[in-house]
């Protein structure tokens, strides 16, 4: 696809400024399919703005918290092991304890510490179980031996 330089008006400042070809086919390539709105001196001073600057900078969802700016929402619970007042970053539904922070490290130590110990101990089943047949082989060319009957 050929294509070529585009004289385009800005948004914000009303001037106008070329869409290059090159910077078309830029676009092309990323997927992206509308024309920029705005001159690239108004597109620097807009990524420079911060969001509560923008008049429409969203004040809710997962976008209040650009850059950090906005501290998180903490809720009050009872860690479940100790009985501390904690805060945590979500609503505690109730139907799974929660965990003050040093609490939970030593919970997820004790789950650590269990899952190291069922990996072990499946690995001294599998590393018996392979050197059991070699062991009872002998006894069991015994067992399955069959002996004529005598007449």
């Amino acid at each position: 696809m050929a294509f070529s330089d585009r004289e385009l008006a800005c948004r914000d400042c009303g001037s106008s400024f070329v869409f290059t070809a090159g910077e078309q086919e830029f676009y092309a390539t990323k997927g992206l399919q509308h024309d920029p709105v705005r001159c690239p001196s108004c597109r620097a001073n807009r990524r420079t703005l911060r969001p509560d600057e923008r008049e429409d900078a969203p004040s809710y969802g997962v976008f209040v918290s650009w850059g950090g700016r906005t501290p998180r929402q903490l809720h009050a619970a009872q860690c479940h092991e100790c009985g501390q007042t904690t805060e945590i970053p979500f609503m505690a539904r109730g139907d799974r304890p929660v965990f003050c922070s040093n609490c939970y490290n030593a919970v997820r130590e004790r789950q650590e510490a269990a899952e190291l110990a069922a990996q072990q101990r499946l690995a001294a089943l599998v590393s018996g179980a392979a050197a059991a047949p070699m062991a009872e082989e002998p006894a069991e060319r015994e067992a399955n031996t069959v002996v004529p009957a005598r007449e």
